[in-house]
């Protein structure tokens, strides 16, 4: 085969492309970014270190089977260590649920903070998430999203619960009475920027995946599985190209035939005789069609803070979850007003409390993130509204005084802002947004950049906005079906 160009340097760029070396493949990357991993990036400032995108990682044979492909031992590139609790769940009320990843810890805690029925309910809700794992795990998850693939017996069974139109909202409220269960198990959607009370059931696969295959970091942070894949590029011969961000394409007999570039000091370049184009981003007109971005459907997006803290907060687990009083709300405003909302939940990561050296002796790594609405025509996060929603996070956090103890507000001594402004001008997301387009409905689902190009014959799409979705695991499984489809 002839050379492949990759446009992004991505997770799902640099797993396309080390399959594809693997295979014998010439294969070059131009990246826009000076470094690897797209959202999965980092942050050091006096003495703190924060990883910047993905903060939680579930599904290790995912990563193992990569590695397996290749020849090698992830264990020789990064290690993965299981966390005791996946997440500790704060109520402005003073209720704290610790969701434990051993089956008989967590079902105690189920226990003693539910009840006994809302317990059983639980493990009866991930009994129903399997059902939707073990359908789409072949079809969906490892392999080119087809409707056909779902035309199996037991696919064709249960099709009436793929079109059902049933919310994940409406399966929280179909398995519990607990309003606080409800929403902690409704958080799940924001995995993949959607609302709950428009995703489909389809997406109580997230829970299940999570308490099944568990929940991990990374020694070293999670950035080190970006600097693992580029390590493996480098092993495979693959030249990554910093600093080189690609702005538009020459086309022709449907196939992209020349690609136009821009390096960081300005000058311009083209990259040409090529056979295959894999797009790591989907935020080109180009690329995907104007049809695509008159969608008003995307994502969610974040604003997020990095703390350092000069102080340790013993009731704080790895990740923390502060739940907003009006859950739903708060989605209205997100989706509906396209606001960010007042009352917000709020996302707290602290690294350090299993990887001291990511802060000083006494610190606190704190990487704090609220969901808000992608970017809508002529949005600017100016530096008036950064400061005052920040000013408003730290307040939100403060009413959780029974946790935090004091006022958090005077032990802050590094405070960093990322808006959807970022997203948009360091990742090239579509409207700031972290998904592209959301999975609100079964319609945005089917709308998404498919991994092969409808439009150009030599043009594939990997990566978190395309099949199989975003997440760290599913970024590696979307680059092993490109390079499935183009071997």
């Amino acid at each position: 085969m002839g050379k492949i160009i990759v446009c992004g340097a991505g997770i799902g760029g640099m797993v396309t492309a080390i399959y594809l070396a693997h295979k014998g493949n010439d294969v070059e990357i131009h990246e826009m970014n000076d470094a690897p991993g797209g959202k999965m990036s980092e942050l050091t400032k006096d003495g703190f270190r924060f990883d910047m995108g993905p903060s939680l990682i579930t599904m290790p044979d995912v990563f193992k089977e990569f590695f397996s492909d290749l020849g090698r031992n992830m264990n020789d590139y990064f290690e993965l260590t299981p966390l005791e609790c996946s997440t500790k769940y704060f109520w402005s009320d003073g209720v704290v649920f610790n969701s434990y990843t051993d089956p008989s810890m967590l079902s105690k805690e189920l226990t003693e903070v539910f009840g006994e029925t809302e317990r059983d309910n639980f493990f009866r809700y991930l009994d129903y998430g399997k059902l939707f794992y073990d359908l789409s795990e072949e079809g969906f998850l490892k392999d080119e999203f087809k409707i056909k693939n779902f035309m199996t017996i037991d696919g064709l069974k249960n099709i009436t619960k793929f079109i059902s139109g049933r919310s994940l909202n409406d399966v929280s409220n179909k398995f519990f009475k607990n309003d606080k269960l409800k929403q902690l198990m409704d958080r799940y959607a924001t995995f993949n920027g959607s609302s709950p009370y428009l995703a489909p059931q389809l997406f109580s696969i997230i829970p299940y995946v999570e308490h099944s295959f568990g929940a991990f970091y990374v020694k070293g942070g999670i950035y080190e599985i970006a600097r693992s894949l580029e390590r493996l590029c480098k092993e495979f011969n693959i030249d990554i190209h910093y600093g080189n961000k690609v702005t538009g394409f020459e086309t022709g007999s449907n196939k992209i035939r020349k690609i136009f570039t821009e390096s960081k000091d300005g000058k311009s370049g083209e990259v040409k005789d090529f056979d295959t184009v894999i797009s790591n981003f989907t935020n080109s007109t180009e690329l995907c069609g104007e049809d695509y971005f008159k969608n008003e459907d995307w994502s969610s997006s974040a604003f997020i803070l990095f703390l350092g803290m000069d102080k340790i907060f013993s009731e704080l687990s790895h990740h923390n979850i502060l739940f907003s009083n009006d859950y739903e709300n708060e989605f209205l405003d997100i989706f509906e007003k396209k606001i960010p909302p007042d009352d917000m939940t709020v996302y707290i990561s602290i690294s350090q409390k299993d990887e001291i050296t990511d802060a000083p002796e006494g610190c606190e790594n704190w990487f704090v993130l609220v969901n808000v609405p992608a970017l809508k025509d002529n949005d600017v996060w100016s530096n008036e509204l950064k400061n005052n929603y920040k000013n408003k996070i730290i307040d939100k956090i403060d009413t959780f005084d029974f946790m935090t103890g004091e006022s958090i507000r005077d032990h802050i001594k590094v405070c960093e802002i990322f808006t959807p402004d970022d997203f948009l001008s360091r990742y090239n997301s579509e409207h700031g947004s972290i998904y592209g387009l959301s999975s609100n409905s079964m319609y945005s689902l089917m709308r998404r950049p498919k991994n092969k190009s409808s439009k150009y014959d030599n043009l594939f799409f990997t990566g978190g906005n395309t099949n199989p979705g975003g997440g760290v695991p599913l970024c590696f499984l979307s680059g092993k079906i490109v390079a499935k489809l183009i071997s």
